[in-house]
């Protein structure tokens, strides 16, 4: 068993819920959960769309029963107005469904406001929810730990007991922020704690009173190295993970550590952090949950972010993104990750501008009038992938991707920033100011009204290529320094007409939209889990990724040739993975024409799956590079071996 009742595995599918498994607790009744598909999805984060609901919630905590997966979260505001919590249910992980104020401050005698942090389970029959109540600060002060109980997942939930389960502070830990997990013996333990102290407790099998240790206490201290709150706790593989929040709440540095242990009431020595603030993406990343994929290994952490525009503290929003271990158990930091294929029905997260009339429908975000328009993802990447399907529709519209976009709304429906559209006369890529639009390169494009299109955007630095449909060879390559960084979203114009203003008709839609930075790691085709890494300057596939950014490339234009490739090591900027009389190591750039060259690749379809990449060596054409014996050479591969010349982009 790897998690508790209430952190049950969650298993998140596309389109249906999964059937067939009903994992088993002891000492505990458990209601009927779903069953693991033989070949589970694995989505590398909220496909359709971080965040995952309207509105501003934190701490959020997931639970399944029966038919329906579970998010408990903060409601996120002042604390005076913290007097309920939400809750969110789901068949499939995408399509959510608001239930109201499952728990009110009016349902518990003794708390007033700063209601937070919810901890559902079940057991026996009864689903509890543990919650934070009136902030206090001394013990003086009356407040604390709650647990509320209710017969249905959505209750009511009502006070379980008249008053704090703990209301005082022991070993210097505020009491807020509990988490309850359930081990495979079936004895339930609280971590919890503020003000940079944690500690667990056990639970009775009544699971609204306390239990001692051994040596006879109720309280033990287990704060881990930069401990400050959010305690969670989880089990994978006999070893118990305690995750726990560090910096502060309202700032950029909120961030998520973990500890690994043996043992679920430790010791737990810091390993390193695992989830932070992208500038890119989002900031105040934290205060954790975990989710498990049934009958898998297949993991997810769910938490809390601050959209980058975001200045008010309590303006967080949901989100989750897949976790990978380590052969030896640790976890490679997370990347929050901007994906939406819309099939939730929503455009969360998105912002418009201009006339146009934006809507999701049927699985995609389109715009159905003539009028021009942009939608922006809250985004600040600078050098980026950014790929979506664009269609348009008829012929008096053009439509497509709007990248490094700043002052949106310039002008009557403009903005700042690059753009490349499709329209009847094909592709353009141009950059706007205001209502100003200059193109920059052109190229032809067939079947291009009428039809989906895969449009995919590489620009880095000044260098910015589009490639369309066939994503080995760009339709346009260019460079340009007029903006160098911004949001992301798209756009839909008018084309100007003879009869004057186009009249309405079918518009553009979008779809599947990907947006990421630059830096890869690159996974062998036949070695699940082995990344080309690089130790004392040797070039390497083996799963030994510590220090992590060791596996981590930045994908930069070719030193010798901008149209093609070179990998930059994260770790080492200024280091370049190389080719030398076949073997491959990384090496500080030099102005050295060979050296350019020698660390210079073409990206090319997979040998042995051309939906995944290959690289060939741009001084000695016909050498790929390929791993053996866990090392990485530049050579000729044998039809059999291509397998070994073939890598999987993360």
């Amino acid at each position: 068993m790897v998690r508790t009742l209430r952190k049950l595995s969650v298993a998140l599918t596309a389109a249906a819920l999964l059937a067939g498994f009903s994992p088993s607790l002891a000492g505990a009744e458990q209601p009927a959960a779903p069953r693991a598909a033989a070949a589970a999805p694995a989505p590398s984060t909220a496909e359709a769309g971080n965040p995952l609901v309207e509105g501003w919630y934190a701490d959020p905590d997931v639970a399944v029963y029966g038919d329906r997966y579970w998010i408990f979260p903060t409601t996120s505001r002042r604390y005076s107005e913290q007097t309920f919590m939400d809750a969110f249910s789901s068949t499939d992980m995408v399509n959510w469904t608001k239930h109201s104020k499952v728990l009110d401050i009016a349902d518990v005698s003794w708390a007033q406001y700063a209601l937070w942090a919810p901890a559902p389970v079940f057991r026996d029959g009864k689903y509890y929810l543990y919650f934070a109540a009136n902030d206090i600060q001394n013990n003086s002060e009356h407040g604390g730990i709650g647990v509320a109980v209710a017969d249905r997942p959505e209750g009511p939930y009502k006070d379980a007991i008249g008053g704090p389960l703990i209301s005082q502070f022991h070993n210097g830990a505020q009491p807020i922020d509990q988490d309850v997990f359930i081990d495979d013996d079936g004895q339930a333990y609280m971590y919890y704690g503020g003000w940079g102290h944690a500690n667990v407790v056990k639970l009775n099998p009544d699971m609204t009173s306390l239990g001692t240790f051994s040596d006879g206490s109720t309280y033990k201290e287990i704060t881990p190295e930069n401990y400050v709150e959010g305690s969670f706790m989880f089990k994978r593989d006999g070893t118990y993970y305690m995750m726990w929040s560090e910096g502060g709440w309202t700032g950029p540095d909120y961030s998520v550590s973990y500890a690994m242990s043996n043992s679920p009431t430790g010791p737990f020595k810091k390993i390193d952090r695992v989830l932070a603030q992208d500038p890119a993406v989002a900031r105040g990343s934290g205060h954790n949950s975990v989710l498990n994929v049934p009958g898998t290994d297949i993991w997810y952490i769910v938490y809390h972010r601050r959209p980058l525009s975001e200045t008010d503290g309590n303006h967080r929003a949901l989100a989750y993104d897949r976790i990978h271990f380590n052969e030896d158990g640790t976890i490679r930091p997370v990347t929050m990750k901007v994906n939406d294929n819309f099939d939730d029905g929503n455009a969360v997260g998105w912002r418009t501008y201009g006339a146009a009339d934006w809507a999701p429908k049927n699985g995609a975000y389109s715009a159905t009038s003539a009028a021009a328009g942009l939608a922006l993802q809250d985004t600040d990447f600078s050098d980026l992938v950014y790929e979506a399907d664009v269609t348009v529709r008829n012929g008096r519209s053009e439509a497509g991707l709007a990248f490094r976009v700043t002052r949106p709304g310039t002008g009557t429906e403009g903005f700042h920033g690059y753009y490349a559209a499709i329209s009847r006369s094909g592709l353009v890529l141009g950059k706007a100011t205001g209502d100003e639009r200059t193109p920059l390169a052109k190229a032809r494009l067939a079947g291009a009204v009428g039809k989906t299109h895969r449009v995919r955007i590489e620009a880095i630095g000044s260098s910015i290529e589009v490639y369309v449909d066939d994503m080995a060879e760009p339709k346009i390559s260019t460079t340009d320094t007029g903006f160098t960084s911004g949001a992301n979203g798209v756009h839909t114009a008018r084309l100007s007409s003879k009869g004057g203003a186009a009249a309405p008709g079918p518009g553009v839609r979008f779809d599947n939209v990907s947006i990421r930075s630059n830096v890869f790691n690159f996974e062998a085709a036949d070695a699940p889990n082995q990344f080309i890494r690089h130790a004392w300057s040797r070039g390497r596939v083996d799963p030994d990724v510590t220090p992590y950014a060791d596996m981590q490339w930045k994908v930069v234009p070719g030193l010798a040739d901008p149209s093609a490739v070179s990998l930059e090591s994260v770790n080492f900027p200024g280091s370049f993975l190389r080719q030398r009389d076949g073997e491959v190591w990384i090496g500080t750039r030099t102005d050295d024409a060979g050296f350019h060259a020698d660390a210079t690749w073409r990206r090319v379809p997979g040998l042995s799956d051309r939906s995944l990449t290959s690289f060939e060596s741009y001084s000695e054409p016909g050498h790929f590079l390929r791993h053996r014996d866990a090392l990485l050479y530049a050579e000729r591969v044998a039809p059999a071996d291509r397998a070994e010349a073939t890598f999987r982009a993360w």
